[in-house]
């Protein structure tokens, strides 16, 4: 593995009510921060809202956070890493393997556009030294072959670390963020 680096991208919900920041976190294969970049708050309008409907959140976290994101950061990761079930859907816009992230026993449920029948590959995966709930892992139903090419380096990186939490640690950044900058809310 050596200098390779892992992406965790994720949309969150601010304080302001309809109110998101995407936030991605590059991590080296020990889960150390190598670079952090979140949005600005987005605040979708009521046309917009009207307009998208149940596609809003998407294209949020997908057009106007994740795929910037991914874009501008220095660290390219050699595979993206996401915890909530459309983002899986960013698979289409870079080359980089992506992979949904749950702990065994939270639901996934999958609803992709044009993806309704089909699911990804999925599979549980357990840390050998019992240190972190076992995880299920999923790939995006177009590009199934993700899982099998990296489930090797993921079993490697969550017996070093556990997978879920950076989420938190960026969940908890973006909350630091919004009491201290109005841009952020």
């Amino acid at each position: 593995m050596g200098n390779n680096k892992f992406g965790f991208l994720s949309l969150y919900e601010t304080e302001t009510p309809d109110s998101y920041i995407g936030s991605l976190l590059i991590t080296d294969e020990f889960g150390i921060p190598v670079e952090f970049k979140c949005t600005h708050a987005v605040k979708p309008t009521a046309i917009q809202k009207a307009l998208y409907g149940d596609k809003l959140q998407p294209y949020i976290a997908i057009e106007l956070c994740g795929t910037p994101l991914l874009k501008s950061i220095s660290n390219q990761p050699e595979i993206v890493i996401v915890n909530i079930p459309y983002l899986l859907s960013i698979r289409n816009t870079i080359e980089k393997p992506t992979i949904l992230i749950k702990r065994t026993g939270d639901t996934i449920n999958l609803e992709l556009d044009n993806t309704k029948d089909k699911e990804g590959s999925k599979e549980r995966i357990e840390n050998e030294s019992g240190s972190f709930q076992p995880i299920v892992i999923q790939s995006h139903p177009d590009f199934s072959d993700d899982l099998n090419n990296i489930r090797e380096e993921l079993n490697s990186l969550f017996n070093k670390f556990d997978l879920i939490e950076p989420f938190e640690r960026m969940k908890k950044s973006v909350e630091i963020l919004g009491k201290s900058d109005s841009k952020f809310k």
